[in-house]
């Protein structure tokens, strides 16, 4: 262990405190120790903590509101947030930078950063992400000015705090400030009382950068984790999720599909035990999938991901990676319709933006798919695999040749630099070898070409919409809700053969003979919302 880490052994008067107390039944003594040094009870003596935890009596937890969360934290149930909102109410904690550097300064300094922390991992745990962002600003702002102005109560405890402010800011979806947070609680991992620092955050960094598509900077990472040591008991399974999830994306992305298949056989088992970090490890399967398995069974994997997540996935970052390998997974089922309610449904981000210019391409619609691409690119802070993706996407739907190789060039340039294979893979097959067949030969580009030889094909050569007028919608939804043929006709104010014509239209495009088949068609197609 590094120069500062604790040993178990070294928590005994913390833990021997109390546990004296607990006994004695001095529940002041034991709110104070637990406002103060819940983050090492939690890594080094679990057990006592969720001792007194339980010893507590009720009107103590609610009159204490960091004991409150940590115990929102240790019970890790999403549910109802009234309680949690309510006891948050009641913590004073500043937000103005100058409020934030006086609170830094003063004795109330150690409580804060304390409370700050607590309601972040808490909110976290319920799923509240924006809202664990909020105390992830206030958390990483008095760390840094505390360790200024109180350095001999502070370095040691800045590295946990940041490190916790780096995985919140994963979870939501802030790649890049992420990264930076992450990586400054790293590289002050040997001034933390906390031995699993420099394990937790490089293994989170691997994930990043795996999920970015920064195949190479993973990698690195990732020899980090695997060299780290630190963390104790319950807490290493946690720590070494990460880097586990991670190893899967990265064979993936180099398409190694031995590798990948290894990897995700240990995850199998941790999908339904660790909630915050289930979407990464369905993105993960659901890749694999994509390429060399089942591709219907991973749709199912995915949806129970979203009912298990609830609406806690709505908030975080990797509800858009789900999004699109769920929209590659219909387009590769030959499910176009389908995946193009999914897209339209979603707010549209680089990820997305690039599933939907293939589909696009597929549709024989080059301009759209154009237009797609350009304002994916325009991203800030994009994701070198998004990017990658999308470069494909419009060297492909581009005018002129000379154009489609430009950036065709940009995106095995950049695969060059980041060793991520698949987007090539998921790319319009055809099209993408005759393009890349015009073009000067690099090392990068004839990897390649080779691999595509012999990779698998997962998106079809072309695709046909199901697309429905906004009159033919109209009448489904109405028909939908019971409503007879000639109430139609009066709703809309057309006649009863208009009506009629519409409907055989509708029954044209599904291909259907019934209203009862066309109703539950344009349901599977996303044509209409779910029958409630």
């Amino acid at each position: 262990m590094g120069a500062g880490f604790l040993h178990p052994a070294e928590v005994a008067p913390v833990t021997g405190l109390l546990a004296t107390a607990i006994e004695d039944e001095e529940w002041e003594t034991v709110v104070s120790v637990i406002e103060h040094e819940w983050g090492i009870l939690m890594a080094l003596d679990l057990p006592t903590l969720d001792r007194a935890l339980r010893a507590l009596p009720a009107r103590m937890l609610s009159a204490h509101p960091i004991v409150f969360a940590v115990r929102e934290i240790r019970l890790n149930i999403r549910g109802e947030t009234d309680a949690l909102d309510h006891s948050a109410g009641r913590v004073d904690l500043p937000t103005h930078p100058d409020d934030l550097r006086d609170r830094a300064r003063s004795e109330l300094a150690r409580i804060s950063l304390s409370a700050a922390t607590a309601f972040m991992i808490a909110y976290r745990v319920h799923g509240r992400h924006q809202q664990a962002l909020y105390y992830a600003r206030i958390t990483e702002e008095l760390a840094r000015r505390a360790r200024v102005h109180q350095p001999n109560e502070f370095v040691p405890r800045v590295p946990t705090a940041l490190l916790q402010v780096g995985i919140t800011k994963l979870l939501v979806g802030d790649h890049h400030e992420a990264s930076l947070v992450l990586r400054e609680a790293y590289e002050l991992r040997h001034e933390s009382w906390d031995g699993r620092n420099g394990p937790d955050a490089s293994g989170k960094l691997a994930l990043l950068n795996a999920v970015r598509g920064e195949i190479v900077e993973a990698e690195r990472w990732l020899d980090r984790h695997d060299e780290g040591d630190g963390a104790h008991g319950w807490m290493v399974p946690l720590v070494r999720l990460s880097g586990a999830i991670a190893r899967a994306l990265i064979a993936i992305a180099r398409m190694d599909q031995p590798a990948a298949q290894a990897a995700l056989a240990t995850l199998e088992l941790q999908v339904n035990r660790e909630r915050s970090w289930a979407p990464f490890i369905t993105y993960a399967q659901a890749q694999y999938a994509l390429l060399w398995g089942d591709r219907r069974a991973a749709l199912q994997i995915i949806e129970r991901t979203r009912v298990f997540a609830g609406r806690s996935l709505r908030q975080a970052g990797a509800e858009r990676l789900l999004d699109a390998v769920e929209a590659s997974l219909l387009l590769a089922l030959e499910r176009p319709t389908e995946a193009n309610a999914l897209l339209d449904d979603r707010d549209r981000n680089a990820y997305t933006a690039a599933v939907a210019s293939r589909l696009a391409l597929l549709t024989d619609r080059k301009p759209l798919a154009r237009e797609l691409a350009t304002a994916g690119l325009a991203e800030v802070n994009i994701d070198a695999g998004a990017q990658t993706d999308l470069l494909i996407a419009s060297a492909l739907a581009d005018a002129s040749d000379e154009d489609g190789r430009r950036h065709l060039t940009q995106a095995i340039a950049t695969t060059a630099r980041t060793g991520m294979l698949t987007p090539f893979v998921v790319a319009p097959r055809t099209p993408l070898r005759q393009l890349l067949g015009t073009m000067t030969p690099s090392e990068t580009h004839t990897r390649i070409d080779r691999m595509l030889v012999s990779s698998p094909e997962p998106t079809p050569e072309r695709a046909h919409l199901v697309e429905l007028t906004a009159t033919e919608r109209r009448i489904l939804l109405l028909s939908a809700e019971g409503r007879s043929r000639q109430d139609i006709a009066l709703e809309l104010y057309v006649s009863a053969n208009t009506v009629k014509f519409h409907f055989r239209n509708v029954y044209r495009k599904l291909d259907v003979d019934s209203r009862e088949d066309a109703l539950a068609t344009a349901r599977r197609l996303g044509l209409l919302p779910p029958e409630r």
